[in-house]
């Protein structure tokens, strides 16, 4: 994933978990920006980090649901378990621990990698402990079994030495990376020393006080004590070698970094063990410290005899207890729990804590799947096929969900469900309907107006010739009047001599004009004038000039006036009379003369002023131009004809089309809303739920929150994917282990018939590798244990030269880790509930292999030994008296070193040291004391097949 991504290569993932319980508050959000920037800012112990709150588009992958916590993926510098995983989680912690939180709010860094460094470094603390406990249990029981300090000092002394020695080898040779050495394996090894280095010395100080007792000198006793031991420490060391050794053919790391250093460590203890216990038997038994107590070889031997006696119920009986005790065996579940393994509260388990208080499920270790594919899948349909993988992991049932770039929160994009679109488009083709529906009387008014204007269309069609025939007359005319303008002016021309032309004569015409107008307005004036006189006149002697009338006979002043003019035209002899009638019906002009006059004048000046207009509206062109320009108003006057016809053509066809638009758009409208309905149906149907669908439409793959989803779930090139599962069960128990495989499978399956159907599905995260651990440590254990036991018996096979007593002891052996096995099996896992841890059952059985060995060896060549000269019988009775002592002691002081692994805090080692401490208990309660005893009874001297005792 690192290369496909751009990434520093790292297997060791790690969460910084931010919470508080107030809700994430903005001073919550700049201490996140601010510790994102230190730890980016850290290349020598951070890879890389998956910032998934600190972009807007995939913000909810990193927030809980409640809002209350913030989860950021930090991938550290180291392979995960390794010594450089372990400085790169401290370096993390100590950012952290710089970089103090608001108040209110808790910072934890958890994950896979701070939960194995949190274990290491229980295991670190513990072993002083447990270092402590075991030297305090040791001595009380060699103070209790040899009541003799100077004794009790010999193991002792002996353990310290080897430890002290042993250790810093072991740790140069890892710091130089010589061989693999982890915290794991220092413990191993430490409780591995101090149980070889006890059991070497008590052997030497049972050799010495068995010679005491045959009256050796203390310094010839030391001698014969380490001539005795010698070969069987070193037989004992050797096949503690082969079983620690036989892991270096293994592949998990626990086994590898548990091997070579213990049987370096185991080396070192056998050194020590030929040379300090012989050294201090000397210098001790020489001032007498180390006197043996009275010999209890009698009482052993009473219990030999009862059991050789009884040899063959009591084997049988022997058998079938460990038998009912490896029973239980099979019922194991093994177990991988990192974090159950830790009995005191940390960093890491506070923080998975968080995780499922504010998500519910461990968020913090979820299992990545990657899609690899041979083509950039940034669009539409490889985007489907990577929901249908999701969907299809998603459907297991330890699944809770799954994280993609389809669903960054765990959950289907509701604007990638294909109910989703089509809601889009229905509400679309509804709005259409209602726009329709709304605009319809704008169309038919539409449709009115293009038949009107069709209509007047054809009637201006229709008067179109009248009106071509109409400017073909006007222009006629105008022609005439060019013309007659042209004759103007070649006549005035020809009378002026060219001095004078028509603008000019205008001018001079509508000059005199108004001096004729002048001269009428002056005539119609004079004749007002005499018009206003003479109508005087009438008034005053018209009635006396006429007959008189009725009632003028009776007005005084009529008769009067009558007679007075009588007499004055009688006395000028009618010519008053005459000079009157003369005066009033005489006219200079006739009537309406001058107003006719003024009217032709001024109509003149109209003529005369539109010409004058004409003339400059010419605009300085001749006649003949202007004639130029009026043809061409005719063409254009028939083109317009022509045009005209076309338009009438056109908008009636435009009218046949509007009416079938109208026609069409109801059958659309009915249309619109008909599949508006059916897709709204089909929106409810397929929002949710297996109908729903995957579409994601091209514009939303430029989107900047699709854009930044990409840079955290899809490599740069596109061709690779990651997907986040995130389990429903506890990611370390056995159900996600059993199910982590089935995840490529289901993608692979979901992919099917798909653009991605040729894809590569791979999976890697705390289960799945868990789940290959566990497969692994099966091949390892298989591998290493039958190495182990072949290289056991063919040590024996060479100490005891015999096939069938090395078979019988490394059968018992394994027998006896099988019965031990089973009951920790029933004790943890059946009456505690608390599951096996996957290292127990390789270490324990290592140490009881090479330890169960050591006895067998010891007890065996002490039978060669006694049988020498006599029978088989003989030397199991004599070599179950003299060692039954000794073996008891050995146990018992191993055993209490295994349970002392039981103060520390950390389950597996707990589980280890009850293990193998029930291991040696059943060895020596049960193997030991009756089985091997009791089958070498019933095998006599066909155990020394195919030789025979010397």
């Amino acid at each position: 994933m690192a290369k496909e991504f751009g990434t520093a290569p790292s297997t060791a993932q790690g969460n910084v978990v931010i919470a508080d319980e107030r809700g994430i508050s903005p001073a919550d959000q700049r201490y996140y920006s601010d510790l994102v920037t230190r730890l980016e800012a850290d290349n020598d112990h951070v890879a890389y980090l998956i910032d998934a709150y600190g972009t807007a588009a995939a913000r909810g992958v990193g927030l809980s649901p409640d809002g209350k916590a913030i989860n950021l993926v930090v991938a550290e510098v180291g392979d995960v378990g390794s010594t450089r995983a372990q400085t790169s989680t401290d370096a993390i912690r100590e950012t952290l621990t710089r970089t103090p939180p608001p108040a209110g709010t808790t910072v934890s860094f958890t994950g896979v990698a701070p939960t194995l460094s949190d274990l290491f470094t229980a295991i670190d603390r513990s072993l002083l402990l447990i270092t402590a406990v075991s030297v305090v249990l040791i001595t009380a029981l060699l103070l209790i079994t040899y009541r003799s300090l100077g004794a009790a000092l010999v193991p002792l002394l002996t353990i310290g030495l080897s430890l002290g020695i042993a250790r810093p080898i072991v740790s140069l040779l890892g710091e130089h990376r010589v061989i693999p050495v982890s915290n794991f394996s220092i413990a191993i090894m430490t409780a591995m020393v101090l149980g070889a280095a006890t059991d070497y010395a008590i052997f030497a100080v049972a050799g010495f006080h068995e010679a005491r007792r045959a009256g050796a000198p203390a310094d010839q006793a030391a001698v014969r004590a380490t001539a005795r031991v010698a070969r069987i420490v070193v037989a004992s060391a050797l096949t503690i070698a082969v079983a620690s050794g036989a892991m270096i053919f293994c592949k998990a790391g626990i086994f590898v970094t548990a091997g070579l250093p213990t049987t370096a460590s185991i080396a070192v203890t056998c050194l020590v063990a030929l040379t300090v216990p012989p050294a201090l038997l000397r210098v001790l038994g020489a001032r007498g410290w180390v006197e043996p107590r009275a010999s209890r070889e009698r009482r052993w031997r009473r219990t030999g005899a009862w059991v050789m006696r009884r040899a063959a119920p009591l084997s049988a009986a022997a058998l079938v207890i460990l038998i009912a005790a490896a029973a239980m065996l099979p019922t194991m579940v093994i177990g991988f729990d990192e974090n159950r393994m830790q009995l005191r509260a940390t960093d890491s388990r506070t923080g998975y804590d968080t995780v499922l208080r504010h998500w519910g499920v461990n968020e913090a270790a979820p299992e990545f799947l990657l899609v690899r594919a041979d083509h950039d899948m940034r669009d539409t349909n490889d985007l489907a096929a990577l929901e249908a993988v999701a969907i299809g992991v998603s459907n297991l049932d330890e699944v809770a969900y799954v994280r993609s770039i389809t669903r960054p929160e765990g959950k289907p994009i509701p604007e990638s469900a294909v109910g989703y679109q089509t809601r889009l488009v229905a509400d679309g083709l509804g709005t259409a309907h209602k726009q329709i529906l709304q605009a319809s009387p704008q169309l038919k008014a539409l449709a009115a107006g293009v038949s009107a204007l069709d209509s007047g269309a054809s009637d201006a069609a229709a008067r179109v010739p009248a009106l071509v025939d109409g400017t073909h007359r006007v222009v006629g005319l105008a022609t005439g009047v060019l013309d007659t303008l042209t004759a103007a002016q070649r006549a005035l021309a020809t009378a002026t001599d060219g001095t004078v032309g028509v603008p000019q004569a205008v001018t001079t015409l509508r000059t005199a004009v108004g001096a004729l107008t002048v001269a009428a307005d002056a005539v119609r004036t004079a004749q007002q004038q005499r018009a206003s006189s003479t109508a005087g006149l009438t008034t005053v002697f018209g009635p006396l000039m006429r007959p008189a009338a009725p009632d003028c006979s009776i007005t005084p002043g009529c008769i009067a006036a009558r007679q007075a003019f009588a007499q004055l035209d009688g006395a000028t002899g009618g010519a008053a009379s005459a000079a009157i009638r003369a005066a009033t019906a005489t006219d200079v002009l006739p009537a309406g003369t001058t107003d006719r006059a003024a009217t032709a004048l001024s109509q003149a000046d109209d003529a005369l002023s539109r010409v004058q207009g004409l003339l400059t509206g010419l605009g300085g062109l001749s006649p003949d131009q202007m004639k130029a320009q009026l043809a061409e108003l005719t063409s254009g006057v028939d083109q317009l004809a022509t045009g005209l016809g076309r338009l009438s053509d056109g908008l009636g066809q435009v009218k046949t089309g509007t009416d079938q638009v109208v026609a069409m758009t109801a059958q659309l409208q009915q249309g619109l809303g008909t599949a508006s309905g059916y897709l709204t149906q089909m929106s409810d149907h397929t929002s949710d739920g297996p109908g729903r669908g995957f579409y994601l439409p091209p514009q939303g793959l430029t989107s900047q929150r699709f854009v930044d989803g990409a840079r955290l779930l899809l490599s740069p090139d596109g061709r690779t994917a990651r997907m986040l599962v995130v389990w429903r069960v506890n990611p370390y128990s056995n159900a996600a282990l059993r199910a982590s495989p089935e995840i490529p499978a289901a993608a692979r399956a979901a992919a099917q018939g798909t653009v991605l159907a040729d894809a590569r599905f791979d999976s890697f995260g705390l289960a799945s590798i868990s789940a290959q651990m566990r497969s692994q440590v099966l091949r390892d254990f298989r591998l290493f244990g039958l190495v182990a036991v072949i290289g056991v018996f063919l040590v024996l096979v060479v100490l005891l030269r015999s096939l069938v007593a090395p078979a019988l002891m490394v059968a018992t052996v394994v027998l006896s880790f099988a019965a031990a096995a089973g009951t920790s099996v029933l004790l943890w896992q059946h009456i505690l509930g608390i599951d096996v841890d996957w290292s127990v059952l390789p270490i324990s059985f290592m140490a009881l292999v090479a330890v169960g060995a050591d006895y067998s060896m010891l007890f065996a060549d002490r039978i060669r030994e006694e049988a020498a000269g006599n029978s088989t019988l003989r030397g199991v009775l004599r070599a179950f008296g003299s060692t039954g002592s000794v073996i008891t002691t050995a146990g018992l002081v191993f055993a209490i070193t295994m349970f002392a692994l039981m103060s520390g805090s950390v389950i597996n080692l707990l589980q280890i040291g009850s293990t193998i401490g029930i291991g040696l208990l059943l060895d020596i309660a049960v193997v030991r004391t009756v089985f091997v005893p009791a089958a070498m009874t019933l095998l006599g001297d066909r155990m020394w097949w195919p030789s025979r005792p010397d």
